[in-house]
C-alpha cells in the first residue's frame, strides 16, 4: 500500500449549542502546520449563536446543518461527507495544538494502521476558570484490551482514524450517548481487530469539567448503566473468543466494582442485584482504588449492599460531626469570654 507524504485529512467538528468555544476549536484547525486539510463542521440543530458564528467561516469551512440528532449522528455525517482518507474528530469545546496533525502523521511508523493514537492533553477547570494545560500520567497497560477495560484509551480527538476502517465497523453508534460513544467505538474497533499505531507526542487538548450543566452531569444514572452495558458486551465477547487472561479479568473486576458503586448512588437495590449477578460469574470483587482496606473489611461482614449502606451513613454523618465540632468550639469560646479566661 502506498502512502502520500501529505495525506488527505478531513477534520470533523460536531457542535450543538457550542458557541462559547467553537471559534477556538475552528481556529486551532485552521492554524495547523499541515495545510491540506478539509474542515467540516456539523451543526446538530443549535439554538444559540452557533449558526451566526459559522457564517463567518463559510469561505474556509464546510458547514452542514441538521436537526438535533446527537453527537454520534453528527460524527457519522462527517464520515459520510469526508473526502479525506483520514479523519481527525474534534469536539467543539476542545482544540488542537498547531502541529498536532502533522507531527502525529510524521511520528507514525506504521501507516497501514486503522487508527493512529497519541496521548491527550487536558485543560482542567475549577470554579469556572481554566487551570494550566497538563498531560495526565499514562499508567495504561500495553494490552489494548486491558487499556479499554481500564478506560485508558484517549479521547477520540487524540487520534487520526482511517475513513474506510470506520465505515467497515459501521461508524458511530447513534443509540449510545453520555460520553461513552468513544468507548463503544473502541469496543467495536477492538472486536474487528483494528491495527492501532501509537505516537508519543500529545497534541489534542481536552477541556475537562468546564460545564456542570452537560448532559452527562445531569444523567449520572444513564452514564454508568451504559458503562455497565459496554463492560458486559466486552467481557461476554472475551469469554466467547477464549481471550480471557488474568490481567484482563483483574482489569474488568476493577472497572465493574467502580461502575457498580456509582450505580449504587442512584439505586442501591438495583446495584446490589447487578453486583450479585456478576459476582456469580466471577466478574467482580472489591478491588482497585474504590476498594479501600476498611471497605474490604466491612465487605467481609456485610457484603456489597450492607457496606454501601454503612458508607452512605458515614457520608451523611461526616458533615454533621464537623458542624457539632464547630458548635463545641464556638461554645468554648463564648464561655471563655464570659468568664474572662
Amino acid at each position: 500500500m502506498s502512502h502520500p507524504e501529505r495525506p488527505r485529512i478531513t477534520v470533523g467538528i460536531p457542535v450543538f449549542n457550542g458557541a462559547r468555544f467553537l471559534a477556538q476549536a475552528i481556529e486551532s484547525v485552521l492554524a495547523q502546520s499541515l495545510r491540506s486539510l478539509e474542515v467540516i463542521v456539523v451543526d446538530d440543530g443549535s439554538t444559540d449563536r452557533t449558526p451566526e458564528l459559522l457564517e463567518g467561516y463559510r469561505d474556509r469551512v464546510v458547514v452542514l446543518r441538521q436537526s438535533n440528532q446527537g453527537a454520534a449522528a453528527a460524527r457519522n455525517r462527517v464520515l459520510l461527507e469526508a473526502k479525506g482518507e483520514w479523519i481527525q474528530y474534534l469536539d467543539a469545546d476542545d482544540y488542537l495544538e498547531p502541529w498536532k496533525i502533522e507531527r502525529q502523521w510524521t511520528e507514525c511508523t506504521n501507516r497501514d494502521a486503522d487508527a493512529i493514537l497519541s496521548p491527550l492533553l487536558e485543560e482542567p477547570w475549577k470554579g469556572g476558570e481554566p487551570l494550566p494545560v497538563r498531560q495526565p500520567e499514562d499508567a495504561g497497560d500495553a494490552d489494548p484490551i486491558v487499556r479499554w477495560l481500564e478506560r485508558k484509551n484517549p479521547q477520540v480527538a487524540a487520534g487520526l482514524w482511517r475513513k474506510t476502517s470506520l465505515v467497515r465497523i459501521g461508524g458511530w453508534n447513534r443509540s449510545i450517548r453520555c460520553a461513552t460513544e468513544d468507548n463503544e467505538l473502541y469496543l467495536r474497533a477492538l472486536q474487528a481487530n483494528f491495527l492501532f499505531a501509537w505516537t508519543p507526542t500529545a497534541g489534542a487538548v481536552y477541556r475537562a469539567d468546564w460545564s456542570q450543566g452537560s448532559f452527562c452531569h445531569r444523567n449520572h444514572a444513564e452514564l454508568f448503566r451504559t458503562e455497565l452495558f459496554l463492560l458486559d458486551k466486552m467481557t461476554g465477547w472475551l469469554q466467547e473468543q477464549q481471550l480471557w487472561t488474568a490481567r484482563r479479568k483483574e482489569a474488568a473486576a476493577r472497572t465493574y466494582f467502580r461502575v457498580l458503586r456509582e450505580i449504587a448512588k442512584d439505586n442501591l437495590g438495583e446495584a446490589a442485584r447487578l453486583y450479585r449477578e456478576r459476582e456469580k460469574n466471577g466478574l467482580v470483587y472489591p478491588c482497585g482504588p474504590k476498594a479501600t482496606s476498611s471497605y474490604r473489611t466491612l465487605f467481609g461482614v456485610f457484603g456489597f449492599e450492607g457496606t454501601e449502606r454503612v458508607c452512605r451513613a458515614a457520608t451523611f454523618l461526616r458533615p454533621l460531626e464537623k458542624r457539632l465540632r464547630s458548635f463545641r468550639r464556638q461554645g468554648v469560646g463564648e464561655t471563655r469570654r464570659e468568664t474572662g479566661s
